[in-house]
């Protein structure tokens, strides 16, 4: 992950870039607000840092994988299902 542009209004926040996808192989990007990045860099656990973040853009950041790209790879439903289970394990 790489910081690529800082914006300041209305948000303070991040953009940054994500490393290639394994099935695009294309870098993406995720904006991430400004207070949960500086969580993350502290070591704080992504799920608790970037609260803001969808779930499916934090696995971006972890993976590099877009989120339409694992609809691609494994279906609407089993993205859907795999979603659910993340959700349920956090509680």
């Amino acid at each position: 992950m790489k910081v690529i542009e800082e914006v300041y209004s209305p948000k303070h926040i991040y953009i940054v870039e994500t490393k290639p996808c394994f099935h695009c192989k294309e870098v993406g990007t995720v904006e991430i607000p400004s207070q949960e990045l500086f969580n993350l860099n502290q070591g704080v656990n992504i799920q608790y840092a970037l609260v803001s973040v969808p779930k499916d853009l934090r696995e971006q950041i972890i993976s590099g994988t877009h989120p339409t790209c694992w609809i691609e790879m494994l279906g609407v439903e089993s993205f859907i299902e795999d979603l659910y289970n993340l959700e349920n394990d956090e509680e």
